[in-house]
């Protein structure tokens, strides 16, 4: 009984679809062959139906209004309503991921709009082009197109008209700069907003998107690292936009939260602590209410927007106030007040990886990349843009590496533990059997002490004899903070090209006979090797035990590497055999060192001089020593440097470089 009521309720609602379907199709012919409504603004209202492209019902009344609009008018469509006929269909295919249709559409139109001089449907066309383009990110077409709309756009205008609409091609070019990384493009867009900001400062009559311009220019300067000027035109736009904060509405508040936060930046990356702190703390950045968006912030009983965290973050960690940013981050993520939308909150937690572990929040910083893994190869992937494969690889193994000798430590317990019952059980044995089993008991004892002998060589080849004392002795190890270290990393050039021409045994034996004698040259210098990823060799002078000489100590130990590997890319030139060639990178500077975690642990380094030293390998030239303006100071009078200039380092901006030769 119950199954006939539900088939009948089912069949009714089913009527009911396909009659409101009906009824909405007779609808719009009744509009277009009424004329109550022109046909163009029908077809318009409906491409920008959201996902209509997807919509079945929807598809089939764009079908029967397309083809009974075509076909009431036997004399042909007008112009305008072949572009709108365009513009649905580019949108409907771009909602089905079908980019060359879409351009196909496209082009079909321009080829008849190019014959007509028609600008207006001209710029229209270009306008298609750069939407479709940018959805494929083919942002130099994009850009093409743009340039040309704009071109046209400004043909027989006058100054002050331009100015009136060129904002948005303003946002359009600052965002090609920045998805291009085309700092030259970023520059022109900054150019063309502050020629629009200063004509409306002068003629204030109609400011119409001044807010913007003000905005734009901003990040666009922060883009270009040019901090003074960030700074300038962001106490400009506050003080054309003067606010009282008791009666301001939310969004006037929201816009000078986000001017703040970028002076706050700027003066973070002058070193004006205290000028980034004011901004970045204002009382205005606070809200007294709860929405998705907003994080609670427990020791001021407030909430922050989540833009405004991530500013505040990201001012803390440029100041290198790493443990604040770290418990914010934890306030966003893992308090019970911690954002309500999942997909975003997953999305922080990624974001905030980096955060964590300069925090020494090593279990969050494993999560947070661990999570940014699999977001990277989710559906997110275009929106997250957060970590490349290997930066999120690099960090993994990283991470992992910290827990990395626990298995040695359980078998020294072990070994320990079976000699202290092994001499217990033969002083039991009582004098009677001593005689009889004195020679088993220094056969034992020897092979004890063999054992012993054994665990603590491997214990010594794993971590420094100082660690490696204190964690026989107490058990563990504290974590230090050496103010005086020198780091240095070294990597193969095109390593994953040149790996897929070696067999698995022929690879592992060319990086072991590297890897080897780079180990017996750190040892003849007295520096410590830390670890080894991949291609890449890390080690580090002046630690566990301070000393004056790390950075000549690293330096030295650089170029016996230097020599050693041309000898070795001579060698194999002659046999007519691979081989690799290396880039090295020092820096000097304090770090954090020790063993974290209870199993596989190992002796590793963190801080800012270690991502540096990566920068300076990574920036350096093939088979030269790198090192950078910290380490050339202390080693000036020791070695001969030729001075790069300041060059671009990722994530650094451009950091004075040399490159370190002997003295002849």
């Amino acid at each position: 009984m119950i199954s006939k009521k539900l088939l009948l309720i089912l069949l009714v609602f089913s009527s009911f679809c396909a009659f409101a379907q009906s009824y909405r199709i007779d609808e719009q012919k009744d509009l277009i062959l009424n004329d109550s409504l022109p046909p163009a603004d029908v077809m318009l209202k409906m491409a920008r139906y959201e996902k209509w492209g997807t919509d079945p019902i929807a598809v089939a009344e764009w079908v029967q209004i397309k083809n009974l609009l075509i076909s009431n008018n036997t004399n042909g469509l007008s112009l305008r309503d072949e572009y709108f006929i365009c513009y649905a269909d580019c949108n409907r295919y771009a909602q089905l991921k079908q980019i060359g249709a879409a351009l196909h559409s496209i082009e079909s139109f321009y080829k008849k709009v190019k014959t007509l001089n028609d600008d207006e449907q001209l710029m229209n066309v270009y306008a298609l082009f750069v939407t479709i383009y940018k959805q494929s990110n083919m942002f130099d077409d994009a850009l093409k197109y743009a340039r040309l709309q704009y071109d046209l756009k400004c043909k027989n205008k006058s100054y002050g008209e331009i100015m009136d609409f060129s904002n948005a091609f303003i946002w359009e070019f600052y965002y090609f700069g920045r998805e291009k990384n085309d700092l030259a493009l970023i520059q022109e867009a900054q150019a063309m907003g502050e020629n629009r900001i200063s004509y409306f400062e002068k003629y204030p009559s109609d400011q119409s998107g001044i807010g913007d311009d003000y905005k734009i220019n901003i990040m666009a300067l922060l883009r270009l690292k040019n901090w003074t000027k960030a700074i300038e035109m962001s106490q400009r736009a506050l003080t054309t936009f003067k606010l009282n904060y008791a009666t301001a509405a939310e969004g006037e508040l929201n816009y000078h939260r986000k001017l703040m936060c970028y002076q706050a930046v700027a003066y973070a990356r002058l070193q004006n602590r205290d000028s980034a702190l004011f901004y970045i703390n204002h009382p205005i950045m606070y809200q007294n209410f709860a929405t998705d968006r907003n994080v609670f912030i427990p020791s001021k009983k407030q909430y922050l927007d989540i833009d405004e965290l991530l500013e505040r973050i990201n001012v803390l960690s440029i100041l290198n106030e790493h443990k604040p940013a770290g418990d914010l981050a934890y306030d966003a993520v893992y308090s019970p007040y911690q954002l309500k939308n999942q997909e975003f909150r997953e999305f922080v937690q990624s974001y905030f990886a980096r955060v964590f572990l300069a925090a020494g929040m090593f279990k969050e910083a494993a999560d947070g990349y661990k999570l940014a893994a699999q977001l990277a190869d989710s559906t997110s992937k275009e929106k997250i843009k957060l970590l490349t494969e290997k930066e999120v690889t690099h960090n993994l193994i990283e991470l992992a590496n910290i827990n990395e000798i626990n298995q040695t430590k359980e078998e020294i317990a072990q070994k320990t533990l079976d000699r202290q019952i092994l001499v217990r059980n033969i002083f039991m044995g009582g004098c009677s059997l001593l005689l009889i089993f004195s020679g088993v008991f220094f056969v034992q004892r020897n092979k004890i002490k063999k054992g012993k002998k054994m665990s603590d060589e491997l214990l010594l080849n794993i971590l420094p004899s100082t660690i490696a004392e204190e964690l026989k002795s107490k058990g563990n190890a504290e974590s230090k903070l050496i103010d005086e270290v020198t780091v240095l990393f070294t990597d193969f050039k095109g390593f994953t090209q040149l790996s897929e021409q070696f067999t698995p045994q022929e690879l592992v034996a060319e990086i072991n006979e590297c890897f080897s004698a780079f180990d017996q040259i750190m040892t003849k210098h007295n520096v410590e090797k830390i670890k080894t990823i991949g291609d890449s060799y890390m080690a580090a002078g002046g630690l566990p035990t301070s000393n004056k000489t790390h950075a000549q100590d690293v330096i030295h130990a650089a170029l016996e590497i230097q020599q050693f590997m041309a000898g070795y890319k001579k060698a194999r030139e002659e046999a007519g055999k691979l081989f690799f060639e290396i880039r090295i990178g020092i820096h000097s500077g304090p770090v954090v060192a020790g063993i974290v975690g209870i199993r596989k642990f190992a002796y590793d380094i963190w801080g800012d001089t270690v991502n540096t030293a990566s920068r300076m390998e990574s920036s350096g030239e093939v088979g030269k020593v790198n090192v950078s303006e910290t380490t050339y100071n202390l080693t000036q009078d020791v070695f001969s440097f030729t001075y790069r200039g300041k060059i671009e380092a990722k994530g650094k901006g451009e950091i004075s470089m040399y490159f370190a030769e002997r003295k002849a």
